[in-house]
């Protein structure tokens, strides 16, 4: 199966795209930016070893890379051979399909995946998508399944206002004080829950984030367990310094949004799951 080893390069380089200038402002909601390395802020949030090692082994970089570079984070959804994601991933802001696509978990030693991109083997909210909708999400293929990785389940609890969640970053922009190869995790709370769960559970929280955020994984504890909430898809101008540290507002922009992993995305991962 192709595999590309050696992205790290291009990663950086995409998110020094991003980035865009030498400070890098964020997204930051409800005062100071919360986010730190798993490895050191993981124990603090709850986390035991296993968990840390779980989370690294599933969740990591997805970048696609023709015509031009564009990462940011995903994570195993249901089996070890198909990731989930946000789908503005893979297009351009003209609406063109991204190429040349590959993943990488953030396990210690890991290499980078292809990603099988054909109709048969991916799942689009929409194709091309609106970057934020409820039907920015992607459910994709790898071209070789990830040998002994346990994806997390999905949340079948009802998301409510107040829910304490754990997000995790594969590597935002402007965090570059961190190793490429260790997650960034913060503890944030739903803020909105969803209204309806007819097509996708949209929510909303004070998570804080940057470029490369979108895909994020959303953990929450469900009766001592962790599972699989949702995905990042979306944040206020990060770039814009009147951000940081901006108290919670929806509609000024001092929001992040996420889809939950229930209702059309869990029915188009067993979908493709059951190769349907």
């Amino acid at each position: 199966m192709p595999v590309m080893p050696a992205l790290a390069p291009g990663v950086a380089l995409a998110l020094a795209i991003l980035a865009g200038a030498p400070l890098v402002p964020v997204n930051v909601i409800d005062g100071a930016d919360g986010r730190g390395s798993l490895i050191t802020l993981g124990p603090a949030l709850g986390l035991t070893p296993a968990e840390i090692d779980r989370i690294r082994a599933v969740s990591g970089h997805i970048g696609c890379f023709d015509p031009l570079p564009n990462v940011a984070s995903a994570a195993l959804f249901l089996t070890n051979d198909q990731i989930l994601t946000a789908g503005h991933v893979f297009f351009t802001e003209a609406g063109e399909r991204e190429a040349k696509c590959y993943f990488r978990r953030q396990a210690p030693g890991s290499r980078w995946i292809a990603l099988k991109t054909d109709a048969a083997d991916v799942r689009f909210g929409a194709a091309p998508v609106k970057p934020g909708s409820n039907d920015d999400w992607a459910v994709v293929r790898l071209s070789e399944p990830v040998a002994g990785a346990e994806p997390f389940p999905v949340d079948e609890t009802t998301t409510a206002a107040g829910d304490s969640l754990i997000v995790v970053t594969a590597h935002p922009a402007g965090m570059d004080q961190f190793d490429l190869n260790v997650p960034v995790v913060q503890r944030c709370k739903v803020r909105r829950a969803p209204i309806s769960t007819a097509a996708t559970t949209f929510y909303r929280s004070d998570c804080d984030a940057s470029g490369a955020s979108s895909g994020s994984m959303n953990l929450f504890r469900a009766d001592g367990r962790l599972v699989f909430r949702g995905i990042t898809i979306s944040t206020g101008p990060w770039r814009d310094p009147k951000f940081m540290g901006a108290p919670y507002d929806e509609h000024a922009g001092s929001a992040t949004t996420a889809l939950g992993t229930g209702a059309a995305i869990l029915a188009a991962g067993r979908s493709l799951a059951e190769g349907e």
